[in-house]
Parts: structure tokens; sequence; C-alpha cells
């Protein structure tokens, strides 16, 4: 009997400890997924498809001085007919004022790990050693595993997440638009820690 009751409050205490201390394991769940490195200047920012947000903020790094050769690399392919995510971007740009000039496009990619190397191949061409990388947070851990693998060693990737995002990582499970992000991100880092980055066609 007196073993049954040190059970029961062995569970008793363990269920208490996991209801006060949920909202802090969900939030350190939502955390993780954003990859956020020091800013400091690189040679050009690129800046990949998706939300809306991304491309303003991109944008807004290249203004305020962190790409040396003042370029932004646009990285998204086909969307519809001759439209790409790179050419869409690239008019949100323009509309925000920065010049056709400053705006390299990357077409070809139609996921992350596609966009990771077509951006290594551009890298490459123009002599570009380092990059500062503009994603979503709640897509930022992922992408930064990403590129990492497929750009190597030699090139410098600073990871900056947009800053005034609509996810918000500390409180994400009380949206249902947040909390399917971060169930498809676990997913898909899943996915990624089970076969790795791979290169079409390699």
């Amino acid at each position: 009997m007196f073993r049954l009751l040190k059970i029961v409050l062995l569970i008793a205490f363990i269920a208490a400890v996991m209801f006060l201390s949920h909202g802090f394991l969900l939030t350190k769940t939502g955390e993780f997924l954003v990859k956020k490195d020091k800013m400091k200047p690189a040679d050009v920012i690129v800046i990949l498809a998706g939300e809306d947000e991304r491309v303003p903020y991109g944008v807004r790094l290249l203004k305020e001085g962190w790409a040396r050769k003042e370029r932004v690399i646009m990285a998204g392919g086909p969307v519809v007919w001759k439209h790409s995510w790179a050419s869409l971007m690239k008019e949100h740009a323009e509309s925000l004022g920065l010049p056709a000039r400053n705006i390299l496009l990357e077409d070809k990619g139609r996921t992350t790990e596609e966009d990771a190397f077509a951006v290594r191949d551009m890298l490459k061409k123009y002599g570009y050693q380092s990059i500062v990388l503009v994603t979503s947070p709640y897509h930022s851990r992922r992408a930064s595993l990403i590129f990492d693998k497929a750009l190597g060693k030699d090139i410098q990737i600073l990871n900056a997440p947009v800053e005034e995002s609509w996810f918000r990582a500390h409180d994400w499970w009380k949206r249902k638009r947040d909390r399917s992000r971060v169930l498809e991100e676990y997913a898909k880092l899943l996915w990624l820690w089970i076969f790795g980055v791979q290169e079409k066609g390699s």
C-alpha cells in the first residue's frame, strides 16, 4: 500500500512539473527554430522566397550598408508561366526603392536545398565569399543547416531572420498559423536529419 502511494505521488509530482513548465518547454521548442547571428557586413545579401516580410527586411539591410558589394540575391524558382519567385521579389524590392542594378536573380530552385546550391554557383561566379541570409524566423534554423552544407567552409553565412515577423516563437502554440509552421518545420528538420542535404543530380 505504501509503495502504491509513493508511485501515485511520483506520478502526481511529474504531472505537476510538466503542467507548470509546459510554457517554458513550448517556448524553447519555438525558439530552437530561430537561428540568428550577430550582424556584421558581408559581400551580398541573399533573400529566400516565401513570406512577404522577407523582401522589405532584406532591402532594409542593404540600405543600412550590410552588403559590401551593394547587391542582393533574390532566390526562388518558377511560380506560374514566365514568373518566378525571384522576379516577383525583384518587383517588390524595386517598389521599395531598390534599383534593378543592385538585384541578382536566382530563379531556378524549387526548394530551399535547390536554392542553396544555385546560390553557391552564383557566389562562385561573382567571387562573393560571405552572405547575409534572410528568411522568416521559423525557417532560419533549417535554412542555415542547408546553406551551411551546400556552401561549404569557404563561404561565411550570417543568419538574419526577419526581426518584425508575424511568427512569435515565445507563444507560437496559441495561434493556428504559428502551430502549422512549427510542426511543418520540425517534420522537415527530421527529414533533413535522416536524409541529409542532397544536391539534385548528384
